[in-house]
């Protein structure tokens, strides 16, 4: 308002009495404008702290949103590494202890071959053994047809032997018969002949 005093126009004379009443209505004009911009500027500044303070209280409850969506994933992500590293700790132990059984496989099936390369060789021992044993029962069998051929004779002879057995037995009870036949006349004879001796001098 100063501004526009000095660069206003020119007053007449006849202002004079006007130019001595503007002052004071101006003087209450910059009151009002003051005040009203005073209070427009607390409105502003109450109406920036109410836009701060709903700012800072929904920062607030999102940073506690977060707070409730951020940490239990940082706890369940901790969790998992600590799991995860438990088990690639174990994977390793399990795969150094397979590696070792492996070993003691590869180990075995060394011996396993060599046990087999030497039942190979006693089965071809046992197969030539069986060819030998083979021939062998072959022979036997051929021993025992002559035994069987020979025990046939030998049957006959036996057969032949009892027949003379029991022929023998027939004269040997003749035999003894006739002894004691012969027997019983030497007693009839003896008689006579003891009284024979009675009467001969010698």
């Amino acid at each position: 308002m100063a501004e526009e005093k000095e660069t206003g126009p020119a007053t007449t004379p006849g202002d004079t009495a006007e130019q001595g009443a503007v002052p004071e209505h101006e003087h209450i004009d910059d009151e009002v404008v003051e005040e009203a911009a005073k209070e427009a500027e607390q409105l502003l500044l109450t109406d920036m702290a109410q836009y701060m303070s709903q700012f800072a209280r929904s920062f607030e409850a999102s940073a506690r949103r977060w707070e409730l969506v951020v940490y239990p994933t940082m706890l369940a992500f901790v969790v998992l590494a600590a799991y995860g590293f438990f088990l690639i700790y174990k994977l390793t132990n399990d795969i150094g202890h397979i590696v070792g059984q492996m070993e003691a496989i590869s180990i075995s099936m060394v011996n396993i071959n060599q046990n087999f390369s030497s039942t190979t060789n006693n089965m071809n021992t046992v197969s030539r053994n069986m060819v030998k044993m083979t021939g062998y029962m072959e022979q036997m069998s051929h021993d025992i047809k002559e035994q069987n051929a020979a025990m046939g004779a030998i049957v006959i002879s036996m057969r032949e032997m009892n027949q003379s057995i029991d022929s023998m037995s027939y004269t040997m009870y003749h035999m003894r018969y006739d002894t004691q036949t012969m027997g019983r006349n030497i007693e009839n004879v003896s008689g006579p002949m003891r009284f024979m001796n009675n009467f001969m001098p010698w």
